[in-house]
């Protein structure tokens, strides 16, 4: 299907020019069809279980990545993994690949939203920075890569775990042409480096004992939606069932303490080499969730007006009664 396409999305590639971005058009065209007119539906907000359940899987979504994230750090701290570039690109295409394979992504394109949701965060931040200081917002020295081109990142290897289901990305603002010819091959890559992780340092009979890995604690919120987050993530089970298969998975030399904590002011998630201890701050888990209520607040109309859309979110905005095109 995408082979048959490669001639004309070469000669798109040769002419194409990217334009600026608007984030609501981006991350509800994340299923491209051809779009009908918004005066055709009678859109409207979803119920409070509905926009709870947007909300919680947002935040979920890129609590996992956040936490596969930091869980890199920690192999590459207590493994002897060579890398070829840096640390922090590295511990992306980590938690991206975990993803794609946790959620079998790459053969099943109904779980792609998880990651889609992820990369859209990129491109909120991005795009918050490009507004509220320009250019001297960006840190260009700095370790990690730039929203965008993580933005990017996770959009090439999502498409390239799955190219023929998930050829909508390919020659639109979520993954030009130009970029994704080379997606098949990235996630190759990144998978038979998976491979070679688990086959050089999986647990075996010999370390069972000491069975040390990945402890989970909760430090006592201080703030009710910060308690919500939380509550969010202890029913779902989500951060527990991570830490207990990397647990199993992996043979830690030294137990990894993961501590969800308060951090007045500051809004991340980080791995200290020095104590074996992840972070995640509550104010992070608050920032996911304003960016998931934004999100929910402009995407009625933009939703009931492309087929694509209403066939992922149709029933939760009131526009599911109109027939598929």
């Amino acid at each position: 299907m995408v082979g048959a396409m490669m001639p004309v999305l070469r000669q798109k590639a040769a002419a194409f020019r990217r334009g600026g971005f608007l984030l609501c058009a981006v991350l509800f065209s994340l299923m491209f069809v051809a779009p009908v007119t918004a005066d055709e539906v009678i859109p409207r907000e979803p119920t409070g279980e509905e926009r709870e359940q947007v909300l919680r899987d947002f935040v979920l979504a890129n609590v996992e990545f956040t936490l596969l994230h930091e869980i890199g750090h920690a192999l590459i701290h207590q493994f002897p993994i060579p890398l070829f570039g840096r640390e922090e690109d590295a511990a992306d295409q980590m938690a991206t690949t975990f993803m794609i394979l946790r959620h079998n992504t790459d053969i099943d394109p109904t779980a792609m939203n998880q990651l889609l949701m992820v990369s859209v965060e990129w491109l909120s931040e991005w795009e918050e920075e490009e507004s509220t200081a320009g250019p001297s917002a960006h840190a260009f020295w700095d370790s990690h890569s730039l929203a965008i081109q993580r933005f990017y990142n996770v959009n090439c290897l999502l498409f390239g775990a799955n190219p023929d289901e998930l050829s909508f990305l390919l020659d639109t603002e979520m993954l030009p042409a130009e970029r994704g010819f080379d997606c098949e091959q990235a996630y190759k890559q990144a998978f038979e480096a998976n491979l070679w992780l688990l086959s050089s340092f999986a647990r075996t009979e010999s370390t069972l004992v000491p069975f040390d890995g990945i402890v989970v604690e909760y430090e006592a919120t201080r703030n009710p939606r910060h308690e919500m987050v939380r509550g969010w993530l202890i029913e779902s089970g989500l951060v527990q069932e991570i830490a207990s298969r990397t647990t199993e998975f992996f043979a830690w030399p030294q137990p990894v303490r993961l501590f969800f904590d308060n951090c007045p002011g500051s809004a991340e998630a980080y791995y200290n080499r020095n104590v074996s201890e992840i972070v995640i701050c509550y104010e992070l888990l608050d920032v996911f969730l304003e960016k998931s209520e934004m999100f929910v607040s402009r995407s009625a109309v933009v939703v009931c007006a492309n087929a694509g859309l209403r066939r992922l979110y149709g029933e939760s905005f009131g526009c599911a009664d109109r027939p598929e095109d």
